[in-house]
């Protein structure tokens, strides 16, 4: 670690991804997990596109909480984000992503998993609201794109200071 900068970039194996991922120094924890399934857009168009995002944050709530540890992660230390995203694209209509709506579900759904409370099940969480302000650094990376449907999903790593 060299000093005078806050974080480094590492590169992780996260499930089938290798991702350039962001360390903090004197980063006092860390998490990674990986989701595979289609990533929902954050708007979504019909009640199908509404079920699947509510369905795809349950999932990321679930897995991270399930990693975090028994309790509840401080939501006042400072958080370094990194989100790997590999699409399949016929899965999406084939068409152009605006990688930034797929982002805030995933964000959304990581807060939750890690800020809520050991009883609660993500699965009956109403509002995705948990306090996410000290997300401080976020690396978004488009992984390469995959034609197999089971190989979609998000890869993600947390350090915390």
């Amino acid at each position: 670690m060299a000093s005078g900068k806050p974080f480094e970039v590492d590169i992780e194996e996260i499930s089938i991804w290798d991702v350039p991922v962001i360390n903090l120094h004197g980063g006092i924890d860390s998490l990674t997990v990986s989701v595979h399934g289609i990533i929902a857009n954050s708007v979504p168009t019909s009640l199908t596109g509404k079920a699947n995002l509510k369905n795809w944050k349950i999932q990321i709530a679930s897995k991270t909480k399930a990693t975090r540890g028994d309790g509840p992660w401080d939501p006042s230390k400072r958080f370094a984000i990194t989100l790997g995203m590999s699409f399949c694209p016929g899965l999406h209509g084939g068409r152009d992503l605006d990688i930034e709506n797929f982002v805030k579900p995933i964000v959304d759904a990581l807060a939750a998993g890690l800020f809520c409370a050991p009883e609660t099940e993500p699965a009956e969480i109403q509002r995705f609201d948990y306090d996410d302000s000290n997300f401080n650094t976020l690396l978004i990376h488009r992984l390469p794109d995959t034609a197999h449907r089971d190989q979609e999903g998000v890869a993600i790593h947390v350090s915390v200071t």
